[in-house]
């Protein structure tokens, strides 16, 4: 019987998204906007890409940490702490070469991961956008503080994750 049950969701399942963005946040409710946010980065990417935008409407670390675990997600939206955090476990994809660094200095930092040379590294890159710093956002009236826009390092569409940060930008 729970085979069975298994295999009825399993096909029950809706198709997987181009770009899936997760947004939670301690200090405000991202479920205000996902639905406004995924229309309007649907409209600015167009038909080609499928977004899908989750927001959890409560903080939960544990939450969190079973999201970034899943690595269901292309994009994350979280609190400047959490994305320090981890940034510094290697969990970004480093947004140097896709956006100025100077005009975003809040998300710049050391990853301080282990080579494997076994040295730190401590070189900076930017690893989080500020959510008050992007149009969508503000176009939205949206613009919590120290909530910032990432890449997951276990994105399967990293390519689409900038072409939707980049729509944000716009």
């Amino acid at each position: 019987m729970v085979l069975l049950a298994v295999f009825m969701l399993a096909g029950c399942g809706k198709d997987k998204p181009d770009v899936s963005v997760f947004m939670i946040d301690q200090n405000s409710d991202p479920t205000q906007v996902s639905d406004q946010l995924e229309k309007t980065l649907q409209e600015k990417l167009g038909p080609d890409l499928k977004v899908e935008v989750i927001a959890s409407p409560l903080y939960n670390p544990q939450k969190l940490m079973v999201e970034y675990a899943a690595g269901g997600h292309d994009i994350m939206i979280l609190p400047e702490d959490d994305m320090k955090n981890y940034g510094k476990l290697g969990g970004h994809v480093a947004l140097d070469d896709h956006f100025d660094a100077k005009k975003y200095p809040e998300g710049v930092f050391a990853s301080m991961e282990e080579k494997d040379d076994k040295t730190i590294d401590k070189t900076e890159h930017l690893y989080g956008i500020p959510v008050k710093d992007l149009k969508m956002f503000k176009d939205l009236k949206y613009t919590p503080d120290k909530l910032f826009v990432t890449i997951p390092i276990s994105s399967e569409h990293i390519d689409n994750a900038l072409k939707a940060i980049k729509a944000m930008t716009e």
